[in-house]
């Protein structure tokens, strides 16, 4: 104990610090989920507008039409989680974070693969998309609150994950058309994990 900071009160500083670390944590993962909300609802609504184009021109350029929506949510999260290390005084780990990104990126088209394999020649790409990418939300949830022991993160990410692959099996069982699924997969996906988002922005 010092004469002008007691030790309690040197504690309790250390312990908002620890909240607030967290907070601004579970805050910044939040803000990159609204924005990849965006992405991931742009995607299959994209390629669903472009489909008669795609019936009537072979455009090997329309096959990489997701990456503009990925690319640009990537660059505007890196900022964030750029921004949240400088706040904290953190040093940030591109190394660890790109291996990660690149991990998930190549864990979706292996759970596609699995997907498409057990749905058989029936399944819309669509569908595929839809159960894929729940699963892998759910992951997500996982892996973060192991890796990082984001507590934060673990329920509302496996819900959201478990609605979009519920959802994705509805639209496919609602006999819509394939233009009417490919909207209702990305308002879907988009949906969810915005709302997810913003609450763990909030709980944060």
């Amino acid at each position: 104990m010092t004469e002008d900071f007691p030790a309690t009160e040197a504690a309790q500083a250390l312990a908002e610090i620890e909240g607030y670390d967290e907070t601004l944590t579970a805050r910044t993962f939040g803000l990159n989920l609204m924005v990849f909300a965006l992405a991931i609802a742009a995607i299959p609504i994209s390629y669903t507008a472009a489909d008669p184009w795609l019936t009537d021109h072979s455009n090997g350029a329309l096959a990489v039409l997701w990456l503009p929506w990925i690319a640009g949510a990537v660059i505007i999260t890196a900022t964030l989680w750029s921004t949240h290390s400088i706040t904290l005084g953190h040093e940030q780990n591109s190394l660890s974070e790109g291996a990660l990104g690149t991990g998930f990126t190549v864990l979706f088209f292996v759970i596609a693969a699995v997907v498409s394999i057990i749905l058989g020649s029936e399944a819309t790409i669509y569908i595929i998309m839809g159960i894929t990418g729940g699963i892998l939300t759910a992951i997500i949830g996982v892996v973060f609150y192991f890796v990082y022991n984001s507590r934060w993160v673990l329920t509302p990410m496996v819900v959201a994950g478990t609605a979009i692959v519920l959802a994705s099996i509805a639209i496919r069982l609602g006999d819509l058309s394939l233009t009417g699924e490919g909207f209702a997969l990305g308002l879907v996906q988009g949906c969810a994990y915005f709302v997810t988002g913003w609450i763990i922005t909030y709980r944060g």
